[in-house]
């Protein structure tokens, strides 16, 4: 049944995606924060700032990649990695939310890539937290 879920939330993501984004010069500048950060993300920033896919699928390896290239760009990565996002609908707004704030910094292929790995890493790595929200969702 998950799988069913996340193979329509991916693919209404990959549609979303395709519809809402412009091309824009690859060269875009990096968006900076303004304003106070959130103490929670605070707390989320000074985590670790990388994950140990060594035990990933190679395909997984591969959107690791994209992940990091792209989403380190505009904020720590440490944020992402330690942010408590695990359900795929609060990956998927996050992910469109970046898109929008990038200005086109953000393809929607790389944002489904992107997508793929989070919610991957979210239901391995933060299987746990993923378990007791995906009950509280029911």
């Amino acid at each position: 049944m998950r799988r069913v879920m996340t193979a329509a939330a991916v693919a209404a993501f990959g549609i979303f995606a395709a519809v809402m984004v412009r091309p824009v010069a690859a060269q875009q500048p990096a968006v900076v924060e303004a304003g106070p950060v959130d103490p929670v993300v605070v707390k989320w920033d000074k985590g670790p700032d990388k994950i140990d896919v060594s035990k990933y699928p190679a395909d997984m390896k591969k959107r690791y990649k994209t992940f990091t290239e792209l989403c380190g760009k505009c904020h720590t990565l440490a944020r992402a990695i330690n942010c408590d996002f695990v359900l795929d609908d609060e990956w998927e707004r996050y992910i469109k939310k970046m898109m929008r704030r990038s200005k086109g910094g953000i393809a929607p292929e790389q944002a489904l890539e992107i997508f793929e790995f989070v919610t991957y890493d979210a239901h391995t790595r933060k299987h746990d937290l993923y378990e007791r929200k995906f009950a509280a969702a029911k």
